[in-house]
């Protein structure tokens, strides 16, 4: 990669507000979108940290976060995605990922940034325009989810509503 697009690509990342696709940034440098996947491959070789989420590349600093996480462990089927999400984002939290534990593959996880309705709206649109299977179909609907909040009163508030909801897998 020459050195004036990966600085240039880095400092890109780091100033967007949002996440940048690499169609875009592919029509930005005249280059394939290959080849933006290969460049981010590189930088993230070189020790920058840039999360590939479904919207688009996002370039994450490396300070401690303010924010409190919990990792809740859940079951349902394909229909439960929406109210399983909004109970997440209504209550407070951001949703960092969706994982799986595969009993062949070992933990299988992807990004989603998911921090209000509308990026929930905008996921569950990408759902019903895909052929859609969800990671946890792979392990009977169980799947975790790592949430983000301000406080530990609203990881509370989140797993009340999931529990009502059916959907928290308790551990004995």
């Amino acid at each position: 990669m020459p050195k004036e697009r990966k600085a240039e690509l880095l400092k890109l990342l780091k100033g967007a507000p949002k996440p940048l696709n690499g169609q875009s940034l592919a029509e930005h440098f005249h280059v394939t979108r290959q080849i933006i996947v290969q460049d981010i491959a590189l930088l993230r070789a070189d020790g920058a940290t840039i999360l590939s989420t479904n919207r688009g590349y996002v370039y994450k600093e490396q300070e401690s976060s303010p924010y409190v996480h919990r990792l809740f462990k859940v079951k349902h089927d394909t229909e439960a995605i929406e109210a399983e999400l909004l109970a997440i984002v209504d209550n407070g939290g951001r949703v960092q990922n969706i994982q799986i534990d595969h009993p062949v593959y070992g933990e299988i996880q992807t990004l989603v940034k998911l921090t209000c309705r509308r990026d929930v709206q905008h996921f569950l649109e990408q759902i019903h325009q895909e052929d859609f299977r969800p990671l946890s179909s792979l392990t009977d609907g169980i799947h975790y989810h790592l949430v983000e909040a301000e406080n530990q009163q609203d990881l509370d508030y989140i797993e009340d509503a999931l529990d009502k909801l059916g959907y928290l897998v308790k551990e004995d």
